[in-house]
């Protein structure tokens, strides 16, 4: 194989990676929304049903949501998003070497270190958008619970 033709499908690979990395933005932000909309309907189910235990099992909807999206974000987004910045970097290099550059490989096997799985669980798990919103709803859900455990917050008389 030709550098150039080498090159060229490295190029084909790029463009397939990302838009894979497309679909999985769009299942992510599909996945927040109907999170979004499952916490709004259990915190107004509280107070439709004025239970004190759905805040809980709200946070425990937070908690299951980014459980969810760091095991996607683990098994399968971060072998891409590592491959494409793996391209990116070899192939912007003064001296790509693209002998030296593997044909498709998800595994990222061929010519180059694995990724460290504590790093990898970070990059998942850790990532500061997802934290913060699952973080911060549940957060809420949790300080609602609290509030009406604590009756310094009480449900609605029906007159």
């Amino acid at each position: 194989m030709t550098p150039e033709q080498r090159f060229d499908i490295l190029k084909l690979e790029i463009t397939l990676i990302q838009r894979t990395l497309d679909k999985y933005d769009l299942l992510i932000f599909r996945g927040r929304t109907s999170f979004i909309t499952l916490w709004m309907a259990g915190l107004g189910l509280a107070f439709t049903i004025k239970s004190v235990t759905v805040p809980l099992l709200v946070v425990v909807l937070s908690l299951a949501y980014w459980f969810l999206e760091g095991t996607m974000r683990y098994q399968y987004w971060f072998k891409y998003v590592d491959r494409y910045r793996f391209l990116r970097d070899r192939m912007n290099s003064p001296d790509p070497d693209l002998d030296r550059i593997s044909i498709y490989d998800l595994t990222n096997l061929y010519h180059r270190k694995p990724v460290q799985r504590l790093k990898k669980f970070k990059a998942c798990f850790l990532k500061k958008e997802p934290s913060v919103l699952y973080g911060l709803m549940g957060g809420l859900a949790f300080l609602l619970w609290l509030l009406l455990q604590s009756n310094v917050l009480q449900f609605p008389v029906d007159g």
